[in-house]
């Protein structure tokens, strides 16, 4: 993704990407996020803890994370138009002492120090916007403590495939090449994303120096309708229409949660999440 593309796609992307869990979609996935998260980092960490943010964007996850951790944290991102926006949020909450903005490319984190942070979280796929993934996983090992743990998402890439035969009857060439280099194209205002399998991220994160823990499919069953990729949000998909039932969602999330580290099911994830140790 060349410069020009990354701002454009941001400075639209910042307007309303906080709005997302007005769909029941997107709350059950964030929901899903969060328990991995939970049961990652727990609650009891020092205040003086450091939680790093890779992509932070408009500070979405801190924000939410802030009241249930009394660490500190530090939003990490390239878009300074996602950086306003989470400096804005900050404001509202009242917390900017406990939270670090810092405006740069996670291939090349030369501002933070190796050995610096005690968490790391990456949510909703920055290291899929990223063409030298790997030189980032490494700076992601580099700044973590020793024992520190990283939560890291990326979009699926059996679910892409799945996605891209059935709901977009894809032509043969782009078939063959999301096949073979792991890259999609979801739409025109999209630029092209890595996708990940579990053994790809996997992989990836070891060739790095991590030890996996654990990997999810979130959500593996569930899938968002065409109008749950509404840029302004505003759209109702039928599955997030239906979700809004409080005793299906209940039902679903319970499902969902049984099954998303299942080695034979990961794989399904619409998003692949791994939780690692340096």
């Amino acid at each position: 993704m060349n410069k020009k593309e990354f701002e454009n796609f941001f400075k639209d992307y910042s307007k309303n990407v906080d709005n997302a869990d007005n769909s029941a979609f997107w709350k059950l996935s964030d929901h899903l996020i969060m328990n991995i998260i939970k049961e990652t980092i727990p609650q009891d960490i020092k205040k003086d803890s450091v939680i790093f943010d890779a992509g932070g964007g408009t500070g979405r996850w801190v924000c939410m994370l802030s009241e249930y951790y009394r660490s500190n944290f530090v939003i990490y991102d390239l878009s300074k138009d996602m950086l306003d926006v989470a400096k804005k949020s900050i404001a509202k909450k009242k917390i900017g002492e406990r939270i670090q903005i810092i405006n740069g490319d996670l291939v090349n984190m030369s501002t933070v120090k190796s050995d610096s942070v005690d968490f790391i979280i990456s949510i909703y796929s920055p290291i899929s916007f990223i063409k030298e993934k790997e030189k980032a996983t490494k700076e992601l090992y580099r700044i973590l403590k020793k024992e520190g743990k990283i939560i890291i998402m990326g979009h699926g890439y059996f679910n892409a495939i799945g996605s891209k035969i059935n709901d977009y009857i894809a032509s043969k060439d782009e078939l063959v090449k999301l096949e073979k280099e792991s890259i999609v194209k979801w739409a025109p205002y999209v630029p092209e994303l890595n996708v990940f399998s579990k053994e790809t991220m996997e992989k990836m994160l070891i060739d790095s120096g991590f030890t996996i823990m654990k990997t999810f499919g979130v959500p593996v069953f569930v899938r968002p309708g065409f109008e749950d990729w509404d840029p302004e949000n505003k759209k109702r998909s039928r599955i997030s229409m239906a979700l809004e039932r409080k005793d299906l969602y209940e039902t679903i999330y319970k499902i969902e949660k049984k099954y998303g580290s299942n080695n034979t099911v990961s794989n399904r994830g619409m998003n692949i999440i791994t939780v690692a140790q340096k």
